[in-house]
């Protein structure tokens, strides 16, 4: 197959559902870029792949005549009027559904965004995101510390989720050991420090605890903060549009053989056996944070048994391989 992908190249969602497919898509000629040249009609592409938006999903009739087209949509594009990003992709939700409507092939990440799309197109299938474990960035590579790092990653967009935190963090003074890490800090503009900093203070109990931060960098290399990490913790509002999400979080603590503390909510909570201890009550944080702080076998355990369970019910050659199967029965057909 010959495979066009259309991204950014700091769009974490184009990195899993664009870049790393189609960098691992086996028997095919794959090809990534943020915009298609005047060479790029030439070299004979059979389909073009993307996340969500793409630069020429203004012209679906012209484009559709020389390729397949498939969307990618990896979470619900009906964000909460809470969420900092509503107004903006409220704006944008004709242009969504104009390109569901339009694509040859739809694919998601769970049931829950499938029965969404159905109604504008039944040709959905569901990809959840994987990790390739043991590639690229996706290693055990770690930095030592004489602390036990207790450590979140994401964006300034989880204020909220960092915010269950609030009051559990203030016990964490009993445990002098630990170290906080905010992971994927920003300060290149006003607005993105001040919510930074808020989170910072929410995550350090005002930075009465021992803390430190690691900047955030791009998707071709974020898992470098992941490297700072002994216990993960992964607090989440519980509401629907959260549920429509994946669970990549915990694959990528478990690429990294990292223990986790989850909140008990969806999606992380569809996968009962996932080995992570779920957060069903507020005074659960600390215990949890303490039980793994004081035992380094349970650490050890946690992180053995989930890398474990990632690598068999999310396996990435698995998942991709049904992927090159669906792409191909598409071009053929």
């Amino acid at each position: 197959m010959r495979l066009l992908g259309l991204t950014e190249a700091m769009s974490g969602c184009g990195w899993h559902r664009v870049m790393l497919p189609l960098a691992f898509m086996p028997d095919s000629y794959c090809h990534v870029t943020n915009f298609m040249t005047p060479n790029l009609f030439e070299d004979n592409f059979q389909a073009i792949i993307y996340n969500r938006f793409c630069h020429v999903d203004n012209g679906w009739d012209e484009v559709k005549k020389h390729y397949k087209i498939i969307m990618d949509l990896d979470d619900d594009w009906e964000l909460p009027v809470s969420h900092p990003l509503h107004f903006h992709y409220h704006r944008q939700k004709a242009r969504v559904l104009n390109n569901i409507i339009n694509a040859d092939l739809v694919t998601c990440t769970n049931q829950l965004i499938a029965d969404k799309v159905k109604p504008y197109n039944s040709n959905v299938l569901i990809l959840p995101n994987a990790i390739p474990l043991g590639e690229h960035q996706y290693t055990l590579d770690k930095v030592e510390s004489e602390f036990v790092r207790v450590f979140w990653a994401g964006g300034s967009t989880h204020l909220n989720d960092l915010a269950i935190l609030r009051n559990p963090v203030k016990r964490l003074k009993e445990l002098p050991q630990i170290q906080m890490v905010l992971g994927g800090y920003t300060d290149t503009d006003p607005v993105s420090k001040d919510l930074w900093n808020r989170m910072l203070n929410i995550f350090t109990d005002g930075k009465r605890l021992n803390w430190k931060v690691v900047h955030g960098t791009k998707p071709n290399s974020y898992m470098t903060l992941y490297e700072h990490a002994d216990i993960m913790v992964i607090p989440l509002e519980q509401s629907q549009w959260h549920a429509c999400k994946s669970n990549l979080k915990i694959l990528e603590a478990a690429s990294k053989k990292i223990p986790c503390i989850v909140s008990d909510v969806a999606p992380y909570n569809v996968d009962e056996d996932c080995p992570v201890l779920f957060v069903k009550n507020q005074s659960d944080w600390f215990k949890y944070i303490k039980f793994l702080t004081l035992n380094k076998q349970a650490r050890i355990d946690y992180g053995e048994k989930l890398y474990e369970w990632a690598k068999e019910k999310y396996n990435f050659t698995t998942i991709n391989q049904q992927r090159y199967h669906a792409f191909r029965n598409l071009i053929e057909a």
